[in-house]
């Protein structure tokens, strides 16, 4: 039997650019009862690093627990899943829980479902990337899909219930010319849509401002007809915090939406990343859509963090609470983005009102999406100097390919501009 594994004192390190993160350190025994010294991935702060090295050792704990359970003849992927895969999953939770049910159902689509474990083979496991690949799904998909499989997998190897993992091996095909070249009109797109650091300056004060009301005129007579609130129900200063959260700390739209005052510690100028709101439809009996509902989930454990505060986003925070207590509807678990009714803001908001609110501050170039935030935040620190890693740490992404594909590509123009640009503002 496994002796228990303990945790270790989380690791201080120190990049080239100075950004201080903590790596995870704990112990584990093999079967022979060998000690194994294991090092997580890096975390922003030690709070997430002890909290990170707990989340392994429970997993290896429930691992070690499972083994003990005799071999079960002939088991096919969906009885191994939903009688030892989903309780170990649980404890790790590797991706969101709907990810894992959304990966379950797709598996029963396509036969895998039903397929004994043994019977498994690489070949089969090539085909079943393919048919991902084949729908039009996005790499970073199929990569989950594939990962939340070879979990499985893996488990049921640890289970003795297979040999080897028909997996491991099977690599996704390299992208084609034509998909290379529709990212880097994607990526193009997206330089067209950031804001140099003097326009976000310029452009976060006009949002400031927002005129509280604006005119209504009818397309067949032109007259006016009525004035009516530029926001509606929901406060002006919301507006501002979108675009400076979404500048400052390069977060998605969902994690924003998320953010509650309780995540913010402004003693030590940190606010934790750890859930997003998404868009659920809403059906009838008969399946049709009727509306739909904003909905809170954890986000992957790789886009956890703990993100530094800069005093524009902890002047914003603390302004709003003192405007929403004044409406009768702070309180400190209360998510930031509601209305004046203290619910909640509907996620697609934001995404509807988003070029209607830049034409009404006078904002020259505006974003055409809620998202440029995040991409123009990336951008900025490029200039700035910062690594691809630390900028993948900042946005919450896995690891740097993602950052470099898709937020910072080597385009030195951009680069050299927001640097002189950033020059400029310190000789000011």
């Amino acid at each position: 039997m496994n002796k228990e594994s303990k945790t270790y004192k989380s690791v201080k390190t120190v990049s080239k650019s100075g950004a201080v993160s903590w790596r995870p350190r704990w112990v584990e025994f093999d079967s022979d009862g060998n000690k194994k010294i294991r090092n997580g991935k890096s975390q922003p702060s030690k709070v997430e690093a002890d909290r990170f090295s707990r989340k392994m050792v429970d997993d290896l704990n429930t691992r070690d627990s499972l083994k003990l359970v005799a071999k079960d003849e002939a088991l096919t992927v969906g009885q191994f899943a939903l009688k030892y895969w989903l309780k170990a999953e649980r404890q790790v939770m590797v991706v969101n829980k709907a990810q894992i049910y959304t990966a379950m159902k797709f598996w029963k689509e396509i036969g895998l479902w039903d397929i004994k474990l043994e019977d498994i083979t690489s070949a089969m496991m090539y085909k079943y990337l393919k048919t991902l690949k084949d729908r039009g799904l996005q790499p970073a998909t199929i990569q989950n899909y594939k990962t939340e499989l070879r979990t499985l997998l893996d488990l049921a190897r640890t289970l003795n219930q297979i040999a080897v993992n028909p997996l491991a091996d099977v690599k996704l095909e390299r992208r084609t010319q034509e998909q290379q070249e529709q990212d880097d009109r994607i990526f193009n797109d997206m330089l067209k849509n950031t804001w140099s650091l003097e326009e976000i300056h310029t452009n976060l004060e006009k949002l400031r401002h927002i005129p509280k009301n604006r005119v209504e005129v009818t397309r067949k007579t032109g007259k006016h007809i009525e004035m009516r609130s530029s926001t509606g129900n929901v406060p002006p200063i919301m507006w501002y915090g979108r675009f400076c959260l979404g500048f400052y700390l390069g977060l998605r739209t969902g994690e924003i939406m998320a953010l509650k005052f309780s995540d913010f510690d402004f003693e030590n100028k940190e606010v934790l990343i750890n859930k997003a709101i998404s868009k659920r439809k809403l059906t009838d009996d008969e399946g049709n859509i009727i509306g739909n509902i904003n909905e809170e989930s954890r986000v992957k454990s790789s886009s956890q963090r703990m993100q530094s505060l800069p005093d524009p986003v902890i002047e914003y925070v603390q302004q709003l609470a003192v405007e929403l207590d004044l409406l009768g509807i702070y309180h400190e678990d209360q998510y930031l983005f509601v209305n004046n009714l203290g619910h909640l803001i509907n996620i697609e908001y934001f995404r509807k009102s988003w070029l209607r609110i830049q034409e009404l501050c006078g904002i020259e170039r505006p974003l055409k999406s809620p998202k440029y935030t995040r991409h123009t935040s990336a951008t900025v620190l490029a200039g700035l100097g910062w690594s691809p890693t630390d900028i993948a740490n900042h946005l919450g992404h896995k690891n740097d390919r993602v950052t470099r594909e898709y937020y910072i590509k080597e385009d030195m123009d951009i680069k050299r501009r927001m640097a002189n640009e950033f020059n400029k503002k310190l000789e000011e």
